[in-house]
């Protein structure tokens, strides 16, 4: 929580949805605050579903803006963040369900009788009637080592990763998610790997040589360094979700 405590309790924040972000600033004259704490009475009441008449909806000494900016939810007290909380039961974590715009306590936004987040693995729209597909899109930024994926034009996380180490790069280009594998046992001169959990193969090299996005346990260097085989490395607590919500045919941009 020690990010949370970097922001001046002071400063005025007010939060809609707009763009590619659940988290945006609009002036702070337009609407209504009665509780001074950073989220607007329409905003507490149709978004976030917090107490637009108590700063501190959970009682966990946080104001309820406070803990949306930093990604904790505002209506749990014991700390939890918001991606890892699915208030209404609809396999749709609250981040995601307030980035794309479905209800926090809806679990069937659209009405169209599938749950948001069924909606949302199998890459239809969670808000449309229609049956319209949204594009997932995964875009690893080797110089950064980060990856971000994006729902519809609408970023769901940004995460830290490891990719290749000199001698042994990760592809560049565009590719599509080729395989999903849960499981998956890497080895070859030098190391072992077993049991590697939620393997996301996007290209083959000429020689049949599979590389993929992955979850590692066996070092803690993601966002710092490229020590990989040409893999991309992702820390486990970001790879599960990134796994299940990944489809084949998913497009992968490596820059």
């Amino acid at each position: 929580m020690d990010l949370r405590i970097k922001i001046g309790v002071g400063v005025v924040l007010v939060f809609c949805l707009f763009g590619n972000s659940s988290v945006a600033s609009v002036s702070a004259v337009t609407e209504l605050d009665t509780d001074g704490d950073g989220l607007t009475d329409r905003l507490e009441e149709t978004v976030y579903f917090t107490d637009r008449l108590v700063s501190d909806t959970d009682g966990d000494g946080y104001a309820d803006g406070l803990e949306i900016v930093n990604g904790y939810s505002p209506r749990h007290a014991d700390e939890r963040r918001l991606v890892d909380v699915d208030s209404d039961l609809d396999y749709l974590n609250d981040d995601w369900e307030i980035k794309l715009g479905t209800g926090l306590l809806n679990p069937d936004s659209d009405g169209d009788l599938f749950l948001d987040g069924t909606e949302v693995a199998a890459g239809f729209d969670p808000i449309s009637l229609e049956p319209v597909k949204l594009e997932k899109l995964i875009r690893v930024d080797d110089k950064n080592l980060t990856l971000t994926y994006s729902f519809g034009g609408r970023d769901l996380d940004t995460i830290p990763v490891s990719t290749g180490k000199p001698g042994m790069p990760t592809p560049r280009g565009e590719f599509t998610i080729l395989d999903k594998i849960p499981v998956k046992h890497y080895g070859g001169p030098g190391f072992d790997l077993p049991n590697t959990k939620w393997n996301l193969l996007f290209t083959r090299s000429s020689s049949g040589l599979g590389y993929y996005i992955h979850g590692a346990y066996w070092h803690n260097l993601f966002g710092k360094a490229r020590v990989s085989h040409g893999c991309v490395n992702v820390r486990y607590a970001d790879m599960e979700r990134l796994y299940f919500w990944t489809q084949q045919g998913t497009r992968v941009v490596v820059e």
